[in-house]
Parts: C-alpha cells; sequence; structure tokens
C-alpha cells in the first residue's frame, strides 16, 4: 500500500478519535449475568449502574436471582433486563456482548463453570462467550451465602472451592470482590477527555487497512505484520512516550501496555493488529492442544510421560484411549490438564447404544472430555436420524462433560460435512472435530472455516491429524480452530518441526 494513502487515513483517524463526541467506548456491550447470591448487592448493583452508564448494558436474571434479588433492585440501572423464561436463545445472547461480567456469582455457578456444565441458560452463554474469546469478569463475593458463615480456609470444602476458582481462572475468567467491579471495568476504558492516545495502523497482507466485515474465524496469533507508528500517549514506561525518535517497531508491545489505544482502533474496523513477542506463540497455543497418544501400542510408560508434558506445558488435555483412562486421572490429579478420551474409535460404526456405554465408563474411570466418532457409513447413506440418534446418546451419557464430535472429514463431500455440524450442534454436542488421525488425511484450513461458518461463533471447533508444526497450528486456530489434536504438541509449543506423523 502507498505510505502516502496509509498517512492520510491515520490523519483521519486520528482526527476522528480527537473528538469526545466519537470516542467508542473500549468495550462497547457488556452482558451482566446475575446468579442468585446475596453478600455484598449494594456494592454489586452500585457497581452494574455505573458501568451502565458507561455501556450498553444489558442484564440477565436466573430464577434464582429473581427471586432474591427483584427486577426493584435493578431500575436504577440502564440496562435491557433479559428474563430467564426458557425462550431464550443462549447462541444469539453469547454473541452479543464485548465484555461479560457475573456481578454475583454462586456456588452453584462457580461448580456449573468450572465443570463446564451446559445444563442451564446461563452456563451456556458462559461457555459460549469462553468459545468465543469474550473477556469474562466474576465477583465472588456471594459464593458464601449470607445465611451461613463461610468455612474456615484449611476445611475441604473451602479448599475445593478454591481449586474451582482456580480452573475458571484457567479459563481466562478474572475472579474480583464486588468492590473492584467497577474500578476493573470502568478503569480498562479510554478516557474521552484524553489529549493524546496512540493510535496504531496495521496493514493486513492484502495491503487493506480497514474492513468492516466481520469474519467467523479464530484469534490472530501472527507477529510480523508491518504497522505504521502515529502518535504516542505521554506518562508510560515505553521509551516512545518519552523518546518520539524511538519507533514503536523496536517493543511492539502496545497490544500488552495500551490495550485501550489499541481497541480504539479495533472498535473502527482495522483488518488485523500486530504484536511483537507479547507472549510466546507457544505459550499462546499450548492451553488450546490436546496432547494426544491413541496409537494401538501405546504403554503406560508412554502414557505416563504425556502426562507429565501436559503438566509441564499446560495443554488442555491429554487424549488417550479409554484403558488408560484411569491412570491418566491419577497421574493428572491436582493439576488443571483433562483427560480426554475417544468412542466409537477409529471407525464410528459401533451402535448408538455401545458409544452410550463406553462413554458412561469412561467418564466412571475419570474422563472430563469425551471424543466420539461419527457414523460415517449412516452420514454418508443418508440415514440422518441414526446419525442423530448416535450423537444424542452419548451426549446423554456425557452430561456435564465436554462432548467433541469427530466427523472424518476426508470421507465427507462438502455438503456432508455440512450436514454432520447441524446435526452435531442440534445434538446438543460441544465441539465438532475434523479426524481421528487414522483416516485418509487430516484437518485442513478450508474445512475448519467451514466447520466454523455452519457451527457460528458459540460452538467449538477442534483441529486434529497431520498438525506437525506451530505454523500448521497457527493456521487451524486462525481459520477458526479453539482445540487442536496433535501427538506432535511439544515440538509445536517449542517451535521445531516433528516431521511425518498422522496426529
Amino acid at each position: 500500500m502507498d505510505k502516502n494513502m496509509v498517512e492520510k487515513i491515520t490523519k483521519e483517524v486520528v482526527a476522528r478519535y480527537s473528538k469526545k463526541s466519537d470516542v467508542p467506548a473500549l468495550k462497547q456491550k457488556i452482558l451482566a449475568i446475575f446468579m442468585g447470591g446475596d453478600r455484598n448487592l449494594t456494592d454489586v448493583i452500585s457497581a452494574v449502574k455505573k458501568i451502565s452508564e458507561n455501556y450498553e448494558t444489558k442484564i440477565l436474571l436466573t430464577k434464582s436471582a429473581e427471586k432474591i434479588i427483584g427486577f426493584e433492585k435493578l431500575s436504577g440501572i440502564k440496562a435491557e433486563i433479559i428474563k430467564d423464561d426458557g425462550g431464550q436463545n443462549p447462541t444469539v445472547i453469547s454473541s452479543w456482548p464485548d465484555m461479560l461480567i457475573i456481578p454475583v456469582l454462586t456456588l452453584n455457578g462457580l461448580t456449573k463453570i468450572a465443570g463446564l456444565v451446559p445444563d442451564s441458560l446461563n452456563s451456556n452463554i458462559i461457555i459460549g462467550c469462553l468459545e468465543r474469546g469474550i473477556p469474562i469478569v466474576a465477583v465472588r463475593d456471594s459464593i458464601w451465602c449470607s445465611c451461613y458463615t463461610p468455612p474456615p480456609s484449611n476445611s475441604p470444602l473451602y479448599r475445593k472451592v478454591e481449586e474451582y476458582i482456580g480452573q475458571i481462572k484457567s479459563y481466562g475468567i478474572k475472579v474480583i470482590s464486588a468492590t473492584e467491579l467497577a474500578g476493573e471495568i470502568l478503569g480498562s476504558s479510554i478516557s474521552a477527555n484524553a489529549s493524546n492516545r496512540e493510535v496504531k495502523i496495521v496493514m493486513s497482507s492484502s495491503g487493506k487497512v480497514f474492513d468492516n466485515k466481520l469474519k467467523i474465524g479464530g484469534p490472530s496469533l501472527e507477529t510480523n505484520k508491518s504497522s505504521f507508528k502515529v502518535k504516542t500517549i505521554t506518562g508510560d514506561e515505553c521509551p516512545a512516550f518519552t523518546k518520539p525518535e524511538i519507533e514503536c517497531v523496536e517493543c511492539g508491545k502496545c497490544v500488552e501496555k495500551k490495550s485501550g489505544s489499541v481497541q480504539t482502533i479495533v472498535a473502527a474496523g482495522a483488518d488485523r493488529i500486530s504484536a511483537k513477542d507479547t507472549k510466546n506463540i507457544g505459550e499462546q497455543l499450548a492451553p488450546m492442544i490436546d496432547h494426544t497418544l491413541l496409537k494401538a501400542n501405546a504403554t503406560q510408560e508412554e502414557i505416563g510421560k504425556l502426562c507429565e508434558e501436559a503438566r509441564k506445558y499446560g495443554f488442555a488435555s491429554v487424549c488417550i484411549n479409554p484403558g488408560y483412562v484411569s491412570l491418566a486421572s491419577k497421574l493428572l490429579a491436582g493439576s488443571t490438564v483433562k483427560v480426554c478420551t475417544v468412542i466409537g474409535f477409529p471407525l464410528g460404526a459401533t451402535t448408538p447404544t455401545v458409544k452410550s456405554i463406553e462413554a458412561r465408563d469412561a467418564i466412571a474411570n475419570g474422563a472430563d472430555e469425551i471424543d466420539m466418532v461419527i457414523n460415517v457409513g449412516a452420514l454418508k447413506s443418508g440415514n440422518y436420524q441414526l446419525v442423530s440418534d448416535d450423537i444424542k446418546s452419548v451426549r446423554e451419557a456425557t452430561r456435564g462433560k465436554i462432548l467433541k464430535v469427530i466427523l472424518e472429514t476426508s470421507y465427507l463431500t462438502k455438503e456432508e460435512k455440512i450436514k454432520a455440524c447441524q446435526l452435531s450442534k442440534d445434538a446438543g454436542a460441544d465441539f465438532v472435530k475434523t479426524s481421528t488421525g487414522f483416516g485418509p488425511s487430516g484437518a485442513t484450513v478450508e474445512d475448519i472455516q467451514l466447520m466454523r461458518e455452519t457451527v457460528g461463533p458459540a460452538m467449538g471447533v477442534k483441529a486434529s491429524g497431520g498438525i506437525r508444526t506451530q505454523e500448521d497450528a497457527r493456521k487451524m486456530v486462525e481459520a477458526g480452530a479453539t482445540r487442536v489434536g496433535a501427538s506432535a504438541s511439544v515440538a509445536i509449543v517449542e517451535g521445531k518441526d516433528a516431521g511425518k506423523g498422522k496426529y
């Protein structure tokens, strides 16, 4: 792109955002979920009132919250109240906000979030926001009801609650107190009176500066896009704030140090924001990876090593055959790493009854996540009812656990992939997954994009099969994958090439 054009656009953007009336909120749309607790409600309602005065706000009242808090106490808040009347669509609601806050987090709500239990409107919304990468802030004051004294910190119950809190923090949820809520949200916003602010224009690989078309996909992990420095904000530790002659490209940490400024330009429609080593890409990928070992001759020693690596690198889970679930569950006890296993693997040709029994047995042995293989033959025969019943039988057996449906995309036409995704979504699965790693080929960027477009933003998409390098994983994430299955996980996070391999 011509530099003069970039400068012209830059000046227009800076002029636009120098006017108070044109400065958009950092997080323009806030969804607040009240779960029904009764501690520090005055502080909570006051905080949400302040937030609603600065952002477009919606409030979801659970049935419990409606009984305990009531609508009248929220009358001073400038917000649309959403009633949990059984007719709300969690996918639509979770697709709306730029930020989710949980001003009243109950013990019941905490346990469901920690376990990713999709059994209510509010838990489905929260899970949907997690899948979309929406920032979430939760207030912990109401975890202990005011009708009794919280247990001592050395009690098993208290430790269990803290374990749950640690678990939801590992999902990226920020947990604070009621008195911190307003400051947490409003303190992160852009001051409308700021006379100097940094605006960073970033060109995408296509040369576009702005693109108002929203694309469904995953987060960008790119670190080497060119950027154009416009202006910096004073009073920051960054050298460029005190020494204008120093170009930002020497630091590249605006995303980390000045997120407000970056969000300003994102709100304007920037196509891509560049960053330089704000966080190692391998570290970003690790929590998205199911560290996988599914070969028939895997030994106990290899499973032990797999679990040790998963702990070390912070992988999302270990994905293993059902016979090793009990062992892995013991080895990973006390860690945030989940135990994932496969059902109907690798052909998917067993009956719904058998798959259901397999799933129940795996969960009884300690499995946290289930990856089931779809009945590929039934799908290709057009017997959609059997495919649906197949998935539903496993969904029923895995309530409260994550269910991923493996499509084995290498056997399917585009129309069959779309149908499989739709059936999986309708059956209540949490993820659709590309491959077993035992088929003719594995994940492709095109398949991930198609699956993401079909299931929408609230459902998970797992790329698996043939992902051997960090670049492979990055492409899948940017295409829309929220989880990656790989046996080459360590090589991926360390930026090495694992060579040939199916999984």
